[in-house]
């Protein structure tokens, strides 16, 4: 979606939960075919309720 964000670790309020989703910096990129599936929910259920706000 936007080649300058390549993460967003939302709501850890604990140590156990960073390292947790740190770790998905060692999973493989998104396919082509995810990335759709990602657009796709986002143009489904969230762009028009936020998309306004950037």
């Amino acid at each position: 979606m936007f080649d300058a964000v390549s993460t967003v670790i939302p709501g850890a309020s604990k140590a156990s939960q960073i390292s947790r989703n740190t770790t998905a910096a060692d999973l493989p990129a998104l396919t082509h075919e995810q990335m759709g599936i990602v657009e796709d929910v986002y143009a489904q259920y969230i762009k028009n309720p936020v998309d306004y706000l950037w």
